[in-house]
This record gives structure tokens, C-alpha cells and sequence, in this order.
């Protein structure tokens, strides 16, 4: 009976929280919850089972071959980089389109971009038009020595593309 009850207890406390609360949480509350979950789990079969791990020595005789697999993978890696590199257009041409492919994908994105980027005159809206349009008036008033009377925007820089700075 010592065994039975407690975990009657935890299996009817688990019940209530899993249909009633569990279902009103958020993806993030659950994930926290799992990750929480997860590491105490972890924590307690380690602390359950520290003999047996410590008792298992079979890994350790793979510790000393570790290195060598390690230089093994990345002489591999190393190797095809070189033979990519030196390699003939023939072969470079057997290589799949996906290793080729990210750089002209994204300049390809890039020109698209550019293609539908909106001129620069809509950029401003009737707040900034009407703020424009009051410093102007306020300019024009002050700046008599300046030319015809236009303000400092007159001579307003050309951007790339063939639009004006400012259109006030």
C-alpha cells in the first residue's frame, strides 16, 4: 500500500493538470515546461543510475580512436574542397544545382528587389508633405539672399534613378 497511493496521487494530479490547465497554455509556457520536465527527468535517472553508468567502462576503450576519427572526417572534407577547387569545368558541371545555386538565387533576388522597390516620391506622405511645405514657407520668408526665394531645398540633389531628394 506504501508504493500504491502516492502514485495514485501523482497519476490523479497529472489527470487534472493535463485536461484542464495543460490545454489553456501557450506553445511557449508548454515549451518551458517540457524543457523543465526534461532536464529533471535527465537529472533524476542519472542520480537513480550513477553506479551502473559509473560501472560502465566499454565506452572508454572508443575514447583513444576518437582523435583519429575526428582528422579522418576532416581530412575527407579537406581533401574534396581541394579537388572542388582544382577540378575542370566538366567536372564542376556534374555538381548539383543545389551547391550552385545560393549565389545566383540571391542575386537574382537581389535584381528583383531592386525591380520593385517603390520610387523614392512615394516615399512621403501627407504628414511629411505638410511639415515640408510649412519649413519651406517658413524658409522662404527668412531666406531673401538666397537666390529667388525658393529656399534651401531649390537645388535639391538628383538620386540614382532620376528623382529628386525632395520634392518641397
Amino acid at each position: 500500500m506504501e508504493l500504491f497511493l502516492p502514485s495514485l496521487i501523482i497519476l490523479v494530479l497529472l489527470g487534472f493538470f493535463i485536461f484542464l490547465i495543460l490545454p489553456r497554455t501557450g506553445s511557449m509556457v508548454l515549451s518551458v515546461i517540457c524543457l523543465i520536465a526534461l532536464i529533471a527527468a535527465g537529472f533524476h535517472h542519472f542520480n537513480m543510475f550513477y553506479s551502473e553508468y559509473t560501472l560502465s567502462t566499454w565506452q572508454n576503450n572508443l575514447v583513444a580512436y576518437a582523435p583519429w576519427v575526428v582528422l579522418g572526417v576532416s581530412f575527407v572534407f579537406i581533401i574534396s574542397a581541394v579537388m572542388y577547387m582544382f577540378a575542370d569545368s566538366e567536372t564542376k558541371a556534374m555538381v548539383p544545382d543545389v551547391v550552385k545555386a545560393p549565389i545566383e538565387q540571391i542575386q537574382g533576388a537581389v535584381e528583383n528587389a531592386a525591380a520593385i522597390m517603390p520610387s523614392a516620391a512615394s516615399a512621403t506622405n501627407a504628414v511629411t508633405g505638410y511639415i515640408n511645405r510649412a519649413l519651406n514657407t517658413n524658409q522662404q520668408g527668412q531666406g531673401q539672399g538666397q537666390g529667388q526665394g525658393q529656399g534651401r531645398n531649390r537645388n535639391s540633389p538628383v538620386l540614382p534613378g532620376g528623382f529628386k531628394a525632395s520634392e518641397y
